[in-house]
C-alpha cells in the first residue's frame, strides 16, 4: 500500500503542475509552444514507466518505453524508423515477455488455464498475462487480494474466501485486459477503483442483509473491470 501512496503523490504533482502550466498560458505569462507540450507528454509516459518498474508491469514498462522512443527517435537519429517497424517490435516483444514470465502454480497442470490458489496466510497474489485464465481463491483468514493482470482475459472467484474481520481488501492493477471478479451475493461492495481508458462496471443484485464487505481499490487502465455477484 506504501508504492500505492507514493504512486497517488507523483501523479498528483503532475497534474497539478500541467494545470498550473496551462492557466499560465491562458494568462499570457508565457506561450506553450509544441516543444514544452511535448515535454509535458514526455514526462507522463516517464512517470508510468517509473511506476511500472515499481510493480514490476513488464507491460506498462514496453509500452511507455515505446512511446518515448516513438516522439524522440528523430532526436536520437534514428528518424528512418517507420512507426508501424516500431509497434510490431512492441508487440513482439511483449508476447516474449509474456511467455518468459508466464505464471505457474503449483496446484494445476501448467497445460491448463484452471489455478486453485489456497494459502494460510492472510494476502493473495493473482497475476497473469497474455493468457486466458480461471483463478478459484480459498483461504481462511484472508484480508488483501492482489490482482494484476496484463494483456489476458482472467476470471477470479471470490466465494470461497472468509475473511479475517468481515472485510476484505481487493487492490486491483490491470492493463490492456478484460477481468471478471464474483463476489458472493452476501457481501456487500465498495468500489473505489478509476479506469483510464476503460470500464468498471458491477453486475447482479446483493441480498437485502449483507455479512462481510469487500473494498475494491487500484486502476483498471485499457481495461474492462466487471464486477460480479453469485
Amino acid at each position: 500500500m506504501n508504492n500505492r501512496k507514493g504512486s497517488n503523490w507523483i501523479w498528483g504533482s503532475f497534474f497539478i503542475v500541467c494545470a498550473l502550466l496551462v492557466v499560465l498560458n491562458g494568462l499570457n505569462v508565457f506561450s506553450l509552444t509544441g516543444f514544452l507540450w511535448k515535454i509535458i507528454v514526455t514526462l507522463f509516459f516517464v512517470l508510468w514507466f517509473i511506476e511500472s518498474r515499481q510493480k514490476k508491469d513488464t507491460s506498462g514498462m514496453v509500452i511507455s518505453g515505446l512511446v518515448i522512443f516513438m516522439m524522440w527517435k528523430n532526436v536520437i537519429g534514428l528518424g528512418f524508423l517507420s512507426i508501424g517497424t516500431i509497434i510490431l517490435a512492441g508487440i513482439l516483444l511483449l508476447v516474449g515477455l509474456g511467455f518468459l514470465n508466464k505464471p505457474r502454480t503449483d496446484h494445476a497442470p501448467e497445460s491448463r488455464n484452471v489455478f486453485v490458489n489456497d494459502v494460510d496466510s492472510d494476502t493473495l497474489n493473482v497475476k497473469g498475462a497474455f493468457n486466458s485464465s480461471s483463478h478459484y481463491l480459498r483461504g481462511s483468514a484472508v484480508e488483501t487480494v492482489y490482482i494484476t493482470p496484463s494483456f489476458c482475459s482472467m476470471s477470479v472467484y471470490l466465494d470461497q474466501l472468509t475473511t479475517k474481520s468481515g472485510t476484505l481488501e481487493v487492490v486491483v492493477d490491470a492493463g490492456f485486459c478484460s477481468l471478471n471478479i464474483y463476489v458472493p451475493k452476501k457481501w456487500k461492495v465498495h468500489n473505489e477503483m478509476h479506469a483510464m481508458f476503460g470500464q468498471i462496471v458491477t453486475e447482479g443484485i446483493p441480498l437485502p442483509e449483507t455479512e462481510d464487505k469487500v473494498y475494491f481499490k487500484g486502476d483498471g487502465n485499457f481495461s474492462t473491470v466487471r464486477i460480479l455477484y453469485i
